[in-house]
């Protein structure tokens, strides 16, 4: 190596950290090691002799290691999530670099929460997956801070947690002066801990006297896609009826048959293929599964996963029926999976591309994954009256639809989900991750009911209570889960405005950091021309002085 010339292990180091410290974390204790990539990513981002290269391959490393289960839905998505998740990592260390040395520990703190709202936020693309605060998913009492200012806020004081331990490291490796690190790295510890304590004042406080929601959670533990290819094309309505029967409906008959029957019972997303039209559910005359559905006690409520359509293409949606399966109301998926229920960007490319992409799509889900978003709509309820707000498995992973039902008055939230596709990946420990932010975020406990994934509840306070193990598909027979849950307050904490500006703030104030590093780049260029030709910037070489 070149002397003088910066080694590539750091920039690889804090991505494989990063990485590491990413739910599921690689061994006890590697969440905390979200601080280790952070702060690394902080010293190769100042280094000036370093190449814009490494802070790219910093941020592909860390996406390939924590994203590798995408791979098992499609290759081709998974490569993209790498390639263009190191875009997101080379912006913020350019943005960090664009002030002056004294700065750069601010800028750095700014630009690398902005970069992780951005990807989150990014329309069409979205991927909010591998925060770092979803590393301290098991530790919420660290993690109330996002009860003032969401995960932008919770990922900006991870880094600068991790920029101030910096100086402190090496000044007592060194042997050097510590008083300064050490009173900046406590005054980010007391920023933390006085936000927590502020995030603790401020969430709602439940009615203790209303009775806990007995619910139950059937996790049916198949994957429709590994059922199809298994099953001749000729045998597949039967065997959907099959597994619809075996794995939903028998145990569901045992649930309502039994002595405390739940009030209650979830269904996980794609529990039905079927597809309700709009204008039949807005004349209160549909019913579903009507020869099939068990008797039920009149006190229960059934909440599955199907789809509702109007005249375009269908949405995922959660659909509440009585115990004689009438429908009685439904909640519509808001936020649609980039490349499993749409096609991002499609419209823009070459006919031909387009058609290739469509294609391999196609080949992959046996469809052709087109999806309609949907709308906010009304909190469900159960037969007593207690409100609750259902998402359709990617709406857990932002904020705005589980605030929304919050703030309509949901007392406490479900989550139906298919998660199949990963095959047991570490998406399903990010999504659990996301599960306890969302819970915090509102002060609202929320149960997970999934096809095959992780089927647990967490409390107000963001506590994995009880959860069933994961166990990937196929399993021999379906799995459920039953719990008490105490209703929430249904409202939202206050400072909500804030959770949602801390992250655009962020991300104004990044890209204001990359025009003026571009800016002084031009400058600099300029200068050098100048020199190389003889002239003096800003001076005409025709004037006398000039050396013409």
């Amino acid at each position: 190596m070149t002397p003088g010339r910066p080694r590539l292990w750091p920039a690889l180091a804090a991505g494989v950290a990063l990485a590491a410290a990413t739910p599921p974390a690689w061994f006890p204790g590697a969440e905390w090691l979200v601080l280790v990539g952070l702060g690394l990513w902080f010293h190769v981002a100042t280094d000036e002799r370093r190449p814009g290269w490494h802070f790219y391959l910093l941020g592909c490393v860390h996406m390939a290691l924590f994203s590798w289960s995408v791979r098992n839905v499609l290759f081709l998505a998974y490569a993209l999530i790498v390639l263009l998740g190191g875009l997101y990592f080379l912006l913020a260390s350019k943005a960090t670099r664009a002030v002056a040395p004294r700065w750069r520990a601010v800028a750095f703190v700014v630009a690398a929460t902005a970069s992780f709202w951005a990807r989150a936020a990014m329309p069409e693309i979205c991927y909010p997956h591998g925060q770092p605060c979803h590393a301290l998913y098991e530790w919420p009492a660290t993690l109330l801070p996002v009860v003032v200012g969401g995960e932008p806020l919770m990922n900006a004081l991870l880094a600068a947690g991790a920029v101030a331990s910096l100086p402190l490291l090496l000044a007592v490796r060194k042997g050097t002066a510590w008083r300064a690190p050490l009173a900046r790295f406590a005054a980010v510890v007391a920023v933390w801990i006085g936000t927590a304590v502020v995030g603790a004042s401020c969430l709602p406080v439940p009615d203790a006297k209303a009775p806990p929601v007995r619910v139950a959670a059937i996790e049916p533990g198949f994957h429709w896609m590994q059922e199809w290819l298994a099953t001749p094309l000729a045998q597949r309505a039967a065997r959907n009826r099959q597994l619809v029967q075996e794995r939903l409906l028998d145990p569901t008959r045992a649930l309502w048959s039994s002595p405390s029957p739940p009030t209650v019972v979830l269904w996980p997303e794609s529990s039905l293929h079927d597809s309700v039209a709009l204008r039949d559910l807005e004349r209160g005359s549909v019913r579903m599964l009507p020869d099939l559905l068990p008797p039920a006690p009149k006190s229960s409520r059934l909440v599955l996963g199907a789809h509702v359509q109007d005249a375009g293409p269908p949405t995922p949606a959660a659909i509440l029926l009585d115990a004689d399966g009438r429908v009685l109301a439904h909640q519509e998926k808001r936020r649609l999976v980039p490349g499993g229920e749409f096609q991002p960007f499609f419209g823009l490319l070459p006919a031909a591309w387009s058609k290739a992409l469509r294609d391999m799509f196609e080949r992959a889900f046996l469809t052709l994954p087109t999806a309609t978003p949907g709308r906010e709509l009304p909190p469900l309820a159960d037969a007593a009256g207690i409100k609750f707000g259902a998402l359709l498995c990617y709406d857990n992973a932002f904020p705005e639809p589980a605030a929304a039902q919050v703030e309509m008055g949901a007392q406490w939230l479900c989550v139906l989900s298919n998660e199949a596709w990963y095959e047991g990946g570490g998406e399903l420990h990010q999504l659990m991750a996301m599960t306890v932010i969302r819970a915090l975020e509102t002060g609202t406990p929320l149960v997970r009911c999934t096809l095959d994934g992780w089927t647990g509840w967490v409390d107000a306070r963001g506590k994995l209570r009880d959860h069933l193990p994961v166990q990937p598909a196929p399993q021999p027979a379906a799995r459920i889960l039953q719990v008490d849950v105490p209703p929430g307050a249904g409202r939202l904490p206050p400072l909500a405005w804030l959770r949602a500006a801390v992250g655009p703030l962020c991300g104004i104030a990044t890209g204001s950091l990359l025009l003026l590093g571009l800016w002084r780049w031009a400058k600099l260029r300029a200068a050098r021309t100048a020199s190389r030709t003889g002239a003096s910037p800003g001076l005409d070489q025709g004037t006398p002085g000039s050396g013409s």
